[in-house]
């Protein structure tokens, strides 16, 4: 009989190890959700996705923009008809408020120097007003200009909480 529990304990084993490394309980017990940047949202973090319009500089040299539709913020649209403005900061650092109708959210990033037509870098909140407030959390942006490096689009991608 030793010969047949033997047999069966190593296959019940190599069966149950299977079953374990095939779960994707370890990031529902964290409490957490994974986002298009690969960071795990914990404790009622939610993901965040901006998409902007970056058009050129204006006539005293600022950078203005709009948040474009597609942005979210955990279910909900994020900024739906929403502007931005970068105010000055320490290069590299750029200070970045968005004006949207339920309040303002500023967040910070540093794209590198050397990039010219492909941009990326880390974002952070720094403030959240009205319905913003008491949101921290940030990710990863990504900004893509066209040729002439004047106009481009950006995506920043994360988790924020509450």
């Amino acid at each position: 009989m030793v010969k047949v529990k033997t047999p069966f304990t190593v296959l019940l084993m190599v069966s149950l190890l299977g079953i374990a490394a095939c779960s994707d309980d370890d990031d529902a017990d964290a409490g957490g959700t994974t986002t298009e940047t690969g960071t795990t949202g914990k404790e009622g973090g939610e993901p965040i996705l901006i998409k902007t319009h970056l058009p050129p500089l204006n006539a005293r040299g600022e950078q203005v923009g709009e948040v474009r539709s597609g942005s979210t913020i955990g279910d909900s649209a994020f900024c739906a008809g929403g502007k931005f403005a970068d105010a000055p900061g320490e290069p590299p650092v750029v200070v970045r408020t968005f004006r949207c109708p339920g309040g303002t959210l500023t967040i910070t990033f540093s794209p590198k120097p050397d990039q010219a037509l492909k941009q990326s870098s880390d974002w952070e909140v720094v403030k959240g007003l009205r319905s913003f407030e008491g949101l921290s959390g940030g990710g990863r942006m990504r900004a893509l200009f066209e040729s002439n490096g004047d106009e481009g689009r950006e995506t920043f991608a994360g988790t924020v909480t509450r």
